[in-house]
């Protein structure tokens, strides 16, 4: 008896794509201005019966196919669902309220996301086509060429194909008008974001896999108004890409990796606060106490490589203040000087190996005894080893210093798709480069407090 395959639960009703028809064609031709006698519906569905025929069949299907919204142009910027509509109907839609996985789907799909995922996580199942030429045609030839390469394109870019109706669909209002109706050449972005089920289920509503892909393109035409002209320098640049997941914890490992990574940076720094972070903010949270093994403490944590599945982080908690010497100089009436090794970092043992790709910050105000120290610490891919270097001190005729550093409890957290849990593993202590000296001494005991985050 063959293992059960894992099926992904998802609630969609059947539609009928879109169909591009002479009319809406000819509608999309006449809107850029082009009015001659190549946009008679005789010619045009002629137009769209070769078009069809070069669209390849493919057998992963659509259940929600989004246009950018008209004042978010240009759409490689956008950073929301709110900041799309619906563009056509795919072979099935959503039976409900919301976009159901969409705004997860939207994130891993998005290209800064996509491009750090496909880079750093070795199971990432991101797949990606591009293509582009330089041709002359005749306008309504150019955008003819320009739908079936944009359709065969976006196919390309999924393992199995795009069903040939949902291409059709996509691409059936392609041709966006311009913002300037005067323009003498027809140049334009624009881009669709597409959800995708395979082998879905309406009787036990589950599928055996979900995905998204996105799909940007610019067209340009030279003169393309220009009736005297019989053929204009026509230009297409399109790039597809593609995610498809038959686990939805494979999905979430991933997820979880890059939201860890890019926190309040997602969406190239213009997207909504992650869980409190505002935009642009690298900071990491240093808790009072070792946190609980979830979502929440695994996203405001230190993200770190993996070579695996399972996404890990480092979590930081326990702030303290070790004594590293003291010099009694009470009796001299010369300044005392002495050196004093210290050293910094992650103190794992040598077989325990991590790395950390980007820069994170983490400030707090730690109070201890009479003591009270502004931590601000800085996490780069050097911080993943200890180093040690020699540090000065110098104490004046008749005081006393004790000096002390900073250092914080750390343990690796793990998410593991395959059981869908998060557990701790190897901990270790951060050795911090903050060096602070009293006159007086912390009492032996004294508990370590965290007075407040510190910002900047």
């Amino acid at each position: 008896m063959g293992i059960p395959r894992k099926m992904i639960p998802i609630v969609l009703k059947q539609t009928t794509p879109t169909e591009l028809t002479p009319a809406r064609l000819r509608q999309q031709l006449h809107n850029i201005g082009l009015t001659c006698e190549h946009t008679d519906e005789q010619r045009l569905r002629k137009y769209i019966d070769e078009v069809r025929k070069e669209i390849p069949k493919g057998r992963t299907e659509t259940f929600a196919i989004l246009k950018p919204l008209e004042d978010r142009q240009p759409a490689w910027s956008d950073t929301s669902l709110d900041d799309w509509e619906l563009s056509s109907l795919g072979n099935w839609e959503p039976d409900g309220p919301g976009m159901g996985y969409g705004p997860d789907l939207h994130y891993l799909i998005f290209k800064q996301h996509f491009d750090w995922l496909r880079d750093n996580r070795p199971s990432f199942p991101g797949a990606e086509e591009a293509n582009a030429y330089k041709k002359r045609y005749d306008s309504v030839d150019a955008i003819k060429e320009a739908f079936k390469e944009l359709a065969t394109t976006a196919s390309a870019a999924l393992v199995k194909g795009l069903n040939k109706d949902s291409i059709e669909s996509i691409f059936s209002n392609a041709i966006a008008p311009l913002n300037d109706k005067n323009a003498r050449d027809y140049d334009k972005k624009n881009s669709r974001v597409v959800f995708l089920v395979e082998n879905y289920d309406p009787a036990s509503r589950e599928a055996e896999g979900i995905g998204a892909l996105a799909v940007e393109w610019h067209l340009m035409i030279k003169d393309y108004k220009e009736k005297k002209k019989l053929s204009h320098d026509t230009e297409l640049k399109i790039e597809a890409r593609s995610i498809l997941y038959g686990d939805l914890a494979a999905m979430k490992a991933d997820l979880l990796a890059a939201k860890a990574h890019f926190k309040g940076r997602a969406f190239a720094g213009r997207g909504a606060g992650l869980m409190g972070i505002p935009a642009k903010d690298t900071a990491i949270e240093i808790y009072e106490k070792r946190p609980p093994a979830n979502e929440t403490t695994f996203l405001k944590s230190l993200p770190l490589d993996s070579d695996s599945e399972k996404a890990r982080v480092m979590v930081m908690f326990t702030p303290d203040l070790q004594n590293i010497g003291s010099i009694d100089n009470s009796g001299s009436k010369a300044t005392a000087t002495y050196a004093k090794s210290v050293t910094t970092g992650f103190t794992f043992s040598s077989t325990q190996q991590f790395s950390i790709k980007s820069e994170f910050e983490a400030g707090i105000v730690l109070a201890k005894g009479s003591l009270e120290i502004g931590f601000t610490l800085s996490f780069t891919e050097q911080s993943s080893k200890s180093t040690t270097e020699t540090i000065n001190f110098s104490v004046p005729p008749g005081e006393i210093a004790f000096t002390y550093q900073g250092d914080v409890r750390c343990q690796i957290l793990e998410y593991d798709p395959v059981t869908d849990k998060y557990q701790y593993r190897a901990s270790s202590r951060f050795l911090s480069p903050v060096i602070a000296s009293t006159k007086e001494p912390i009492i032996p005991g004294t508990q370590a407090r965290i007075r407040a985050m510190k910002s900047g």
